[in-house]
């Protein structure tokens, strides 16, 4: 059975953030791609869902979101607009203790209630500034991380890269039509019958028709992410869950998680 993985490694690696949840933060993990191709096909094999248990890997599609330095300097002209409007927030809120503190006729607890209010205020603000600083950071080391990774792809046969650019919007990097171009290669190489078995890696709402008419057309398909029943803040899938084979990856002990990554402090190739 000739199979072809659709790897959303957004969506996959928003699923390890719900699994790292278990570990401490010094055991944290990232997803090995060297390990968990073949892990994720040995578990499909496992499972005894189709009689054709010969399973032939002829491709792995790895949907990526792409960095590039015109978005970065974009993203750091807003992060840093916002810091600059945070700072007159800042002087603004310490220009108001000033002048509080030089009003004779506010009664002590008064006063008081107001500068812990004030002061209050100015954390949160101070917090904000910081958060932008830590985001701007992650963003680029992602930039770093995912050159590197996707130098070493370039010399893997079995994986192509499939990339759509990232767009910042107000200080936020967000990921744009990986889920069409996902959904679209799905039916174009079922129509091509360039596979019998579609594993996916994601659980995108958007790949719902997609599926179904791959179905149609024979195709069988396993889907692999991670669902927490009845609580959807804690599942990183839809109702896609009832489209094919499904795979928890709620359900993997802590061991199989260990043999399909590696410790985020170790290396990040592509931080989560």
């Amino acid at each position: 059975m000739r199979v072809i993985i659709f790897n959303d490694t957004q969506n996959f690696n928003g699923s390890l953030n719900f699994i790292n949840k278990r570990f401490k933060r010094s055991e944290k993990r990232f997803w090995n791609y060297k390990k968990y191709i073949q892990f994720l096909l040995n578990k499909v094999k496992s499972k005894n869902y189709f009689k054709d248990r010969d399973l032939q890997l002829k491709k792995v599609y790895f949907y990526e979101g792409k960095y590039s330095s015109n978005m970065l300097s974009d993203l750091k002209w807003s992060c840093h607009r916002k810091i600059k409007e945070l700072n007159a927030l800042i002087a603004r809120e310490h220009q108001l203790l000033n002048i509080i503190s030089q009003e004779r006729n506010i009664a002590r607890s008064l006063r008081k209630k107001i500068n812990n209010h004030v002061d209050g205020i100015k954390r949160e603000l101070e917090d904000n500034k910081k958060s932008y600083f830590t985001y701007l950071d992650k963003q680029l080391r992602n930039f770093e991380g995912q050159k590197k990774l996707f130098e070493e792809l370039k010399g893997n046969q079995l994986i192509e890269l499939r990339q759509t650019p990232l767009k910042q919007n107000n200080g936020e990097v967000h990921q744009k039509g990986v889920d069409v171009l996902l959904a679209t290669d799905l039916v174009h190489l079922a129509h091509t019958d360039a596979y019998d078995l579609a594993i996916i890696l994601s659980g995108d709402t958007d790949l719902i028709e997609a599926v179904k008419l791959i179905r149609k057309l024979g195709k069988k398909v396993v889907i692999i992410s991670y669902h927490t029943p009845r609580d959807p803040s804690q599942s990183n899938i839809s109702d896609l869950i009832s489209t094919g084979k499904f795979i928890n990856l709620r359900d993997f002990t802590d061991e199989e998680i260990l043999a399909m990554s590696e410790l985020r402090e170790k290396v990040v190739p592509n931080e989560i």
